[in-house]
């Protein structure tokens, strides 16, 4: 099991990036459902001046430091409970350096892509479909459910776009499709 294991773990892999690579940078999947600011300038200085240091933000913020009294605590649970209604509500997450090289990146989102065939792979092997599309069918199924468990909350609680939310379980589907084409074919128990 562990030939097959691997080889659907780095095959599928590269599917999966490649696939991922090609829906971003050629294919107007994602482009189209990206907003832009009317002064992108404004924004960044706006957001560096007022993020203390990377990670994810919310606004209006009811969460507080847990070095907060009781009162501190209640005071901006309850401002930001006034907030709400009015809006703007933003839920962003934020790399105050910025990325000077895509290198590091690339090969991070390679070894995701590896790790997660892997674990389809493993998935699949503990199947008893037989079927080749079958097969692929499968996890191009695992890929639809977990995009509709990990994106719709978004979708609901902090307004992410129903084209947004759409493309991204669209294009989780499809590669993983594709990668199942390819893990189907090397991944035999």
């Amino acid at each position: 099991m562990l030939k097959p294991l691997v080889k659907g773990g780095l095959l599928g892999g590269l599917v999966l990036f490649v696939w991922g690579a090609v829906s971003w940078t050629v294919l107007p999947l994602h482009n189209m459902t990206l907003s832009k600011f009317t002064d992108e300038n404004a924004v960044a200085t706006v957001i560096t001046e007022n993020a203390k240091e990377p990670g994810v933000y919310f606004l209006p913020n009811a969460y507080h430091e847990s070095a907060a009294s009781e009162a501190e605590k209640k005071a901006a649970y309850e401002a930001a409970q006034k907030r709400m209604p009015e809006g703007p509500v933003v839920f962003a997450s934020i790399r105050l350096k910025g990325m000077k090289s895509m290198a590091p990146f690339v090969l991070t989102g390679i070894v995701i892509s590896i790790i997660g065939a892997t674990l389809g792979t493993l998935l699949l092997l503990k199947t008893k479909e037989t079927g080749y599309f079958r097969k692929a069918g499968y996890l191009a199924l695992f890929a639809f459910t977990a995009g509709v468990v990990c994106f719709l909350p978004y979708w609901n609680w902090f307004g992410f776009s129903t084209a947004y939310t759409a493309a991204s379980i669209i294009d989780l589907t499809i590669g993983w499709f594709l990668a199942g084409l390819v893990i189907a074919k090397v991944a035999r128990s």
